[in-house]
């Protein structure tokens, strides 16, 4: 996503919105208001003690910001806004639990926990509403009588210190029983009701509005920090997974990876942290770097999941100067070993030399160990993987609706312009047309809508009950036994029931009918078009424009939202509780009955996501084009005006500069994508 880009779609259309319709200029606002709150996020995952804020600090040039040398985070989760929407580069706010937010965090983990479950779950449910009750009962001793006034509340301060920080987030001192702290610290005051932190700067060196969120570890002694971690999974577009050299791909990474494959998550880039601690250096760091490869592999099949190596150590130093713990020979053989890096560093010395004043040792240094530390090159990897996702296709789909806008009044104000110069009085009589036609089609858009919609909800209608048969049959096989024996009733009381293929059978369901939903919409849609254009043609005087199609990208690039299947399943862990209620004969039949009826709810919200989200951009369609047929109706009269002519040059003057700058942005849309979109 080019920020250049973004900025400049907003000023084009925000000088659109000013000089057209009422109907064009409500859909130009949403555009506006979706370009302006564009921001991908980036959160940073990882065990405890992998180094994950100290390589924040270094990812985003903000030395020390994130205390690195002590383990201080609580339950926090820390937004890094750069760039906001807002125009706000400074001071944070803090979020703070109520009781309904803490509830929400034990019942939500239950369900990640169920998606994959170890032989630790069955007590980690217990151990952790047992620390949430322990940071009650410390938030109430440090805070006193303000303890009820303050959950649920923000505090919003202007300006934010390194002690502001640690009173929101660091853990500080426990105080005692009579709510003593230290004379003079408040380290810690607020940090067990705070939620999560939003801390505010400017841009940076990133090219685009973008958030970093620290992350509490996974793998944490203090399972509320874990629980907190894998529940913010689903908040990010962005994923960097941190690794520590000495331990990578262990048990718990694999089991964060495969919980982000199940959820179907953003994209991901692993780092491999702390090379510059391994003993045999570059040569120990590419084998365990095969050896993650491989691991994801085996774990995750084809992952694709790209592997990056550094040091936030030597990303430390180049940012302080700090030297402790840096030695320099191994930073020097570590670029020797990888070209990249090494003709990066040159490049950047080469540079350097050619500034104003004379060179220092401890600036090549210092520039050395930067390049080293793998941080610029993670950047640019996650920058370039964000310019070239989900987010630029927003920003595409944006300006497709923008150059449509612009190309459509560039015809019209030509064709205008024309007419003027051979007025035959007929501007009343074209005006009462137009209205009426402007009038006729919003009848027959409406019409079909609703015809769109139950032809629709017939297909759906069909998958709900194709949806329930299947949950009712593999459900009973699995819960019965392929061979009659049901694995509740196996000895040794732990069971595990394996509804992956279930899983798999209902997302190919809603996949497939949405195919059918998304085909007839656009056939549909072409009709809507045609009819539409063939009632223009109709009009006296009407001169075909330049493109007067119907935009139906937002439809063709639909894609189900199937999220709700990463839902566990928590009648799987209530198994060994009924056996001991109900007799034996009746728990397979109980059991069988709960689950069907869970993954019966799985399937309505899938559908019901399914429906809405295809009306959301059936409803886009079609008030952009509602839209665009309303500016190529409007102004067919208002030439009695006396300077009707110079006007009229005005207004085709601009709108050949706006379609001329929107075709910097992005260029003319290729011709074989056109007719590939016609051939749709």
């Amino acid at each position: 996503m080019s920020e250049t880009n973004r900025r400049e779609l907003i000023r084009i259309a925000e000088e659109m919105n000013g000089a057209t319709n009422d109907e064009t200029r409500q859909f130009i606002s949403r555009i506006i208001g979706d370009l302006s709150n564009l921001k991908p996020s980036i959160a940073f995952v990882g065990q405890i003690k992998a180094g994950k804020s100290r390589l924040i600090n270094g990812f985003t040039g903000q030395a020390e910001y994130l205390p690195s040398d002590v383990n201080p985070w609580t339950t926090v989760i820390t937004d890094m806004h750069f760039g906001h929407p807002s125009g706000r580069t400074q001071g944070a706010e803090f979020h703070f639990f109520d009781n309904y937010q803490w509830q929400s965090l034990i019942a939500e983990g239950e369900e990640l926990r169920n998606m994959f479950p170890d032989d630790e779950d069955s007590y980690k449910r217990e151990m952790i509403e047992e620390q949430v009750e322990a940071m009650k009962v410390r938030a109430r001793r440090r805070l006193g009588d303000s303890y009820e006034q303050l959950l649920g509340q923000q505090h919003d301060l202007d300006e934010l210190t390194s002690d502001d920080l640690a009173r929101y987030v660091c853990a500080g001192d426990d105080p005692s029983e009579d709510g003593a702290l230290d004379p003079g610290s408040d380290r810690g005051l607020y940090s067990d009701i705070t939620r999560k932190a939003e801390v505010y700067f400017d841009l940076g060196h990133f090219p685009f509005p973008l958030t970093v969120t620290d992350t509490p570890g996974v793998n944490d002694p203090l399972l509320i920090r874990e629980e907190i971690s894998r529940q913010y999974l689903k908040e990010s577009d962005f994923f960097v997974v941190v690794l520590s050299a000495h331990q990578a791909l262990s048990r718990a990474d694999l089991k964060l990876f495969r919980l982000m494959q199940a959820l179907e998550l953003g994209q991901i880039v692993v780092f491999i942290n702390r090379v510059d601690e391994l003993g045999g250096g570059a040569e120990d760091a590419a084998k365990v770097r095969l050896d993650v490869l491989d691991g994801l592999e085996k774990a995750l099949g084809n992952s694709n999941i790209d592997v990056l190596m550094g040091s936030a150590q030597w990303a430390h130093y180049a940012l302080t100067g700090d030297e402790t713990g840096v030695n320099h020979d191994h930073v020097l053989a570590w670029l020797r070993a990888h070209p990249e890096q090494m003709q990066q560093y040159l490049n950047g010395v080469a540079e350097i030399k050619q500034g104003p004043g004379p060179i220092s040792r401890e600036a090549v240094l210092r520039f050395a160990a930067m390049i080293a530390s793998g941080l610029p090159d993670l950047r640019r990897h996650v920058t370039q993987a964000l310019t070239d996702g989900p987010i630029n296709e927003q920003l595409r789909m944006a300006w497709q609706h923008l150059d449509s806008f612009a190309r459509g009044e560039l015809e019209r104000s030509q064709v205008r312009l024309r007419a003027l110069q051979d007025e035959d009085g007929s501007d009343v009589r074209n005006a009462d047309e137009s209205d009426k036609t402007l009038g006729d089609l919003r009848k027959l858009i409406a019409e079909k809508t609703q015809e769109i919609t139950r032809d629709m909800d017939d297909v759906l209608s069909n998958l709900r009950g194709v949806m329930d048969d299947t949950v009712s049959e593999s459900v009973a096989i699995v819960v019965r036994g392929p061979d009659g024996q049901s694995p509740l009733l196996a000895k040794g009381g732990e069971t595990e029931l394996n509804f992956t293929p279930l899983r798999e059978r209902m997302r190919e369901l809603v996949q497939g009918a949405s195919q059918v939903v998304r085909q007839r919409m656009l056939s549909e849609l072409y009709a809507i078009d045609m009819h539409c254009n063939a009632a223009l043609r109709a009009l006296p005087g009407w001169q075909e424009p330049v493109d007067n199609r119907m935009n139906t990208s937002a439809v063709r690039w639909f894609r189900p939202d199937t999220t709700a299947l990463t839902r566990g399943i928590t009648v799987e862990l209530r198994v060994n509780w009924l056996s001991r209620l109900i007799s034996r004969n009746s728990v397979v039949a109980r059991a069988e009955r709960l689950i069907v009826q869970e993954f019966e709810l799985i399937g309505d919200d899938l559908i019901d996501t399914t429906r809405d989200d295809l009306l959301e951009r059936l409803n886009t369609v079609l008030d952009h084009y509602m839209a665009l047929l309303a500016g190529h109706l409007e102004h067919r009269s208002n030439s009695g005006e006396l300077n009707a002519q110079a006007e009229a040059q005005g207004a085709f003057d601009k709108a050949r500069r706006i379609a001329a700058e929107l075709e910097t942005v992005f260029g003319t849309p290729d011709a074989d994508e056109r007719q590939a979109e016609a051939a749709e």
